[in-house]
């Protein structure tokens, strides 16, 4: 009983970040379930899967209106990361758990840097609006073959993909980052849903595991679509990178070991 109650307020946890900065939630549920519950890695990206789905539902069914997705951009960006997280789903299966962990430490890195880059050559941050209703979306091929590594990353190490899919929409297609955040929350429930049969059919998914966490990340959601209108978005950035920053070396740390 306390593992079951442990896992759920760790998905509580993971659902309230995961809606805040878009990612699902997946890019420190991974790590965590490793780290902390000695979970096998492939076990734990399988839970992080269903996982990404329940944050994703939790913000679509939570999420007030003029604050939602934008389901054009998302269903056309979808279309390359549905065949990167089948893909990633199918490779997974043949790479061994210390080269999965070290793999997933160098994206989660390289995706903060990149970030805090961008970040830094914003002139006018702080009158930059969350939710803008006016924006002109850019670089359409760059952002399309972007999103496929973003469904492969999805499915090989079970993070919903949102961590790359942010950056994307708003750093090189210019859609505001509130906007981006929801849109890559519903892209990332679809891209989950694409490979995680994959898993489900190699045996990486267990009930017992998967149904108190997912209940957690749903609930967390939640709470964080009732959050996000408070907070600015200066400071959903940093947060973002200094959780990347975190997680990715501590993947490393432990992998290189």
């Amino acid at each position: 009983m306390t593992f079951i109650i442990a896992l759920f307020f760790l998905g509580v946890l993971t659902g309230i970040v995961g809606a805040l900065l878009g990612i699902g939630g997946g890019i420190f549920l991974v790590p965590l379930l490793t780290i902390l519950f000695h979970l096998p890695i492939r076990v734990a990206v399988g839970t992080s899967l269903v996982g990404v789905i329940a944050t994703s539902a939790g913000v679509a069914a939570m999420m007030p209106p003029g604050r939602g997705a934008n389901i054009p951009l998302a269903l056309r960006l979808e279309m390359t990361a549905t065949a990167g997280a089948i893909t990633g789903g199918l490779i997974a299966g043949s790479i061994a758990p210390r080269g999965l962990g070290i793999i997933f430490g160098v994206a989660v890195l390289i995706t903060a840097g990149y970030t805090l880059y961008r970040a830094r050559r914003h002139t006018r941050i702080d009158a930059e609006a969350l939710f803008a209703r006016r924006y002109q979306i850019q670089n359409w091929p760059l952002g399309m073959g972007l999103c496929f590594f973003a469904g492969l990353a999805s499915g090989l190490l079970g993070v919903g993909g949102g961590f790359i899919k942010v950056p994307i929409m708003y750093s090189i297609m210019g859609v505001p980052l509130g906007i981006a955040t929801a849109t890559s929350n519903f892209m990332s429930g679809i891209t989950a849903a694409a490979s995680v049969f994959v898993y489900y059919g190699r045996g990486d998914v267990y009930p017992e595991i998967v149904i108190p966490t997912a209940l957690g990340i749903f609930t967390g959601a939640m709470i964080g679509v009732r959050l996000m209108p408070h907070l600015r978005v200066s400071w959903l950035r940093l947060a973002l990178v200094g959780l990347l920053t975190v997680i990715g070396l501590q993947m490393l740390i432990t992998n290189l070991r």
